[in-house]
């Protein structure tokens, strides 16, 4: 049996206050947005506001197989490289007014992208927009009043895809899905997936079942490597060892699957059998919402079927059917209607063995389904450091949904600027106002408040109290940016509350302005800047603040701008270089993580760099009029690693024909 005694402190102390104190949720006329875009079939949209990356798509589908590691797929944490999600998408089953037993995918079993896409059974709706909104003040391009989260991706699709098999019959579905992300904190682990399911068919539908279907696997794309990002990777991906299970309410399920402080949950989740050698050690889950309205099970029968199996084991029919040896087999209706929890040991399977595991969460019947009549049915995809990290953030997601998805916040990160100098980074930002040019006062609502001026939906008055300032040293965030950043500085608004250590200084811009010093110039750091507010004990609020991701970013120290052609001295940072320092990527490959920067380089040039004895070991080509710095991996030209000893570089200006010539010490 789990316990939540061991839950990390900011997520346990979460569900008592955000249940009584969550109020208010935005109300307004629909505006156009600049986020509303023409229908076409869109894969390149995922949340990147929280600490959870995952795809969403208007293809029936959320994350996108691994096609070519381009952007996150179920990445946790954000920027990590450790993904968890392969595919997963909605089913829906029902019986059509032919009498037909039918059932509509939007993922199954499929070993890419390209073969998930043929046998999808959702497609996007043409002439109807992708919104994408958020209820950031300061997200100017993507600010709606429509927004019920910091990133609101709202899509709409259908099931009336021509299936490549042909074997496809519709049921004739649109279903609206809302895809919702969060920054704060404690709400920044987990989406929430709201599907709204209509029978556009002209003709009733009988015994409904809706569900979630999800291929999980967790890893570090650096470690194992996907195939669609490297074909030819020295250590592939490794599906097969990946360890499902679920849990569930006591009422329906073995105590040894049931959780007593959260005597409701339904959620299958998966996590690495060895961690992924200790690279991929976070956990993953689907965990059901609720249903609008609630279902109409059968008599001693459990409301929700857990179901899971191995990798390319789903049923090829939707119904159940004789195979050739003339034995009954089920189709993917029965096993959404079949009532089963599949975990442990059983007569069927061994389902505690690390495998290639896909897993099905559904939910019915609804006895009817009328024609335009909508069924809803709302999922979070959470993710936690472990297992009783996934629970506290699922439960946090469980309450999101019960006050109508409002997650209770304070004023919004502000947009920052950044200037590159020797050994340091400059970060600026707008402070906001109260009034407009014309000295009226601005609504509450209004962008140009936030974030010093923000109004809190909660208690409608001022709620900034000051900003932090964390930053991390390396490329990748590893794990939650909170846990592993410094905090390099604390400011505090003069007013008798808190630290008052006052805001930084404005400059002739009117901008907010913070200068990190005594950096390492060419190395990679991230930076984020958030708001927080002031606890409210007249009203029982406790500190509120902004998200890491609503304005991070990766810097490096170091000159940028190009030097006039023909003068000014070309460097190179670090000199000496030691390998293995604490700022290279931690990878499986340590050599695939280092990286040496020329600086000062005019806007055209060729770098080459030579061994004593005079071989080339490699050219590198610059061409930026805005950036004088190029990078160098410290591998050969053929991609092999580079030995200690003592190097020469020569840096021809290809308009001037200048060379400039140094030398760099390398030491592993």
């Amino acid at each position: 049996m789990l316990s939540f005694g061991a839950v990390r402190t900011r997520c346990r102390s979460i569900r008592h206050w955000i249940k009584q104190l969550v109020a208010v949720s935005l109300v307004g006329v629909c505006l156009l947005s600049t986020s509303q875009l023409v229908a076409e079939p869109r894969t390149d949209i995922y949340t990147g506001v929280g600490i959870l990356g995952l795809t969403v798509t208007n293809l029936g589908y959320v994350g996108n197989s691994f096609n070519g590691c381009y952007q996150p797929s179920g990445e946790y944490p954000l920027h990590s490289n450790v993904e968890h999600v392969y595919s997963g998408g909605i089913w829906v089953g029902a019986v059509n007014a032919q009498g037909d037993t039918l059932v509509s995918t939007g993922s199954q079993d499929a070993s890419s992208l390209q073969d998930g896409d043929d046998i999808r059974e959702f497609q996007d709706v043409m002439g109807e927009p992708v919104n994408i909104w958020s209820n950031n003040q300061n997200d100017i391009e993507h600010y709606d009043v429509r927004a019920l989260s910091t990133q609101h991706i709202q899509v709409l699709m259908d099931d009336y895809k021509i299936s490549e098999s042909g074997n496809h019959v519709p049921l004739g579905l649109q279903v609206e899905l809302r895809a919702l992300a969060w920054s704060a904190p404690y709400a920044d682990d987990f989406v929430i997936l709201d599907y709204a399911v209509t029978n556009i068919s002209g003709t009733e539908l009988r015994d409904v079942y809706l569900g979630f279907w999800n291929d999980f696997t967790v890893g570090n794309i650096e470690n194992t490597v996907p195939s669609s990002c490297d074909p030819n990777a020295p250590v592939p991906w490794t599906f097969w060892d990946d360890v499902n299970s679920a849990w569930g309410p006591t009422e329906w399920v073995d105590e040894d699957y049931s959780v007593p402080d959260d005597p409701n949950i339904w959620l299958m989740h998966e996590h690495d059998e060895d961690g992924d050698e200790g690279l991929a050690t976070s956990w993953v889950g689907t965990r059901l919402l609720g249903t609008i309205p609630p279902v109409e099970p059968r008599i001693d029968m459990p409301p929700v079927s857990y179901n899971s199996w191995q990798f390319r084991h789903v049923p090829e029919e939707d119904s159940g059917y004789l195979d050739e040896n003339e034995e009954w087999q089920p189709g993917k209706y029965n096993i959404m209607a079949n009532g089963k929890f599949t975990v442990g040991v059983t007569e069927d399977a061994d389902y505690t063995i690390p495998s290639n595991w896909v897993g099905l969460l559904s939910t019915g019947p609804w006895s009817t389904l009328a024609a335009d009549s909508t069924l809803h049915i709302t999922v979070a995809i959470t993710c936690g450091p472990d297992s009783l990290g996934l629970l506290a953030n699922s439960q946090v997601a469980q309450v999101a949904y019960d006050e109508g998805f409002t997650i209770a916040g304070g004023p919004p990160s502000p947009i920052i600027e950044a200037d590159y100098e020797w050994n340091s980074i400059k970060l600026q930002w707008a402070p906001g106002d109260s009034l407009d040019e014309a000295g009226n006062v601005l609504d509450p609502e209004d962008a140009r408040r936030s974030p010093e001026h923000h109004i809190s939906t909660i208690t409608n008055k001022p709620d900034f109290q000051g900003y932090r300032v964390y930053r991390y040293a390396g490329l990748d965030i590893t794990g939650d940016p909170y846990e592993i950043s410094d905090m390099i500085a604390q400011f505090d608004k003069i007013d008798g509350v808190g630290f008052d250590t006052g805001l930084p200084p404005i400059n002739e811009d009117g901008l907010r302005v913070f200068i990190d010093t005594d950096l390492l110039d060419g190395f990679p750091y991230w930076y984020s800047v958030v708001s927080f507010s002031a606890p409210d004990l007249e009203e029982g609020l406790p500190e509120f603040q902004s998200g890491f991701n609503e304005n991070s970013v990766l810097l490096y120290p170091g000159p940028q701008g190009p030097i006039d052609s023909g003068s000014g001295a070309i460097s190179v940072v670090p000199n000496p270089y030691r390998g293995g320092s604490y700022f290279d990527t931690q990878g499986a490959d340590p050599e695939l993580g280092r990286k040496i920067w020329f600086v000062n380089l005019p806007p055209r040039c060729k770098v080459k760099i030579f061994t004593l004895a005079g071989d080339l070991v490699r050219t590198l080509e610059h061409d930026d009029p805005n950036d004088g710095k190029e990078s160098w991996d410290v591998l050969s030209e053929y991609g092999r690693a580079i030995a200690t000893g003592l190097y020469i570089y020569v840096v021809e200006n290809l308009d001037s024909g200048e060379v400039q010539r140094g030398k760099l010490v390398i030491i592993k």
